[in-house]
């Protein structure tokens, strides 16, 4: 068993390695490029779509685990096929721009696809409410992780750093109890696909994930995150993604506030800020990682000792990221 998981892990980490470059040679030849413009944060034209090959990859290994009968998570080869079908959608969003209405009921009908037939998920995660609004909050929640994981990958590495962080953490988590070990193999499929496609996504990025890639992501991640809450990690579920949540959530907040249109591409995400000064993609990327490496720590370490003490400290380590960000001038 354990040979058809490495092998699946390096499925997965090899088709994006070697796939990578022929999808950007058919990207290119097909014009399919992101052009920067005044609220991108890029200066030059790059393809995008590398999301075909990050999902393409994460489908077929899972799906060799699961016809080799390795144990899996119930419900992941669901969330699979629903993710497969936001990234069509996604991808015609990429070349063809979609109402954001249209993408949005896409988001809602797997959410409520996922939360219909496994209900006891979302009624773990939060058992001190009612069912009803359980399933409510938690169907909400997951669309806004949706969306906050397209709206965050807005610079060079950003997306494939938070997905391996993330898959670290849930990870380790497993070793403490807390969490079934069944997630390890699909989270290391994950994780592996996000370090391939890192290679080719680091600063200069020479092919961009596009949103064929962070949504499906976006909702395989949120789908594991909940698994967490439910098996009563609700805390450093949490905590694991706390930065993303917080940028995310604080600047569309501030635009929803003055009645800016929280749907459209802008550059007043914290980790965006520094870009205007000319501050490389990668000093700011080592900070998130560094980051995200103590909010690991802390949901796995700290909160084990003393749940509000884990909580401070991850509550001052986001915010003293985001003061950094919006202070880094050189």
């Amino acid at each position: 068993m354990t040979g058809i998981i490495l092998f699946a892990i390096g499925v997965s980490f090899c088709l994006v390695i070697f796939g990578v470059p022929v999808l950007r040679r058919t990207l290119v030849s097909k014009g399919i490029y992101d052009n920067p413009n005044e609220r991108s944060s890029h200066s030059r034209p790059t393809p995008r779509g590398g999301g075909i090959v990050v999902l393409l990859s994460i489908a077929l290994s899972l799906t060799i685990l699961w016809g080799s009968n390795i144990l899996l998570p119930d419900g992941l080869m669901i969330v699979l096929v629903l993710a497969c079908s936001l990234g069509l959608v996604s991808w015609i969003d990429d070349l063809c721009r979609i109402s954001a209405l249209i993408r949005l009921l896409c988001q809602v009908v797997t959410v409520a696809t996922v939360t219909y037939f496994y209900p006891t998920y979302a009624i773990g995660a939060l058992p001190f409410l009612p069912e009803w609004v359980a399933l409510l909050t938690v169907a909400t929640a997951w669309i806004w992780f949706i969306n906050l994981y397209n709206f965050m990958d807005g610079i060079d590495g950003m997306t494939g750093v938070e997905t391996v962080s993330i898959c670290i953490g849930l990870t380790l988590l497993t070793l403490t109890g807390i969490l079934a070990d069944d997630i390890i193999p699909p989270l290391a499929i994950i994780g592996a696909t996000a370090l391939a496609f890192l290679y080719w996504n680091w600063s200069p990025a020479k092919i961009f994930l596009g949103d064929v890639g962070s949504i499906p992501l976006g909702f395989l991640l949120g789908w594991f995150i909940l698994k967490a809450a439910n098996d009563g990690a609700f805390v450093v579920a949490l905590i694991i993604p706390g930065y993303y949540l917080a940028d995310a959530t604080i600047t569309l907040a501030r635009r929803a506030i003055r009645g800016a249109p929280v749907w459209q591409a802008h550059r007043e995400h914290f980790y965006q800020k520094p870009i205007t000064y000319g501050i490389a993609h990668q000093r700011i990327m080592l900070r998130i990682i560094l980051t995200n490496l103590v909010l690991i720590v802390t949901a796995v370490w700290l909160v084990s000792i003393n749940a509000w003490l884990g909580i401070a400290v991850a509550v001052i380590t986001i915010c003293a990221l985001l003061w950094n960000l919006s202070q880094l001038r050189s």
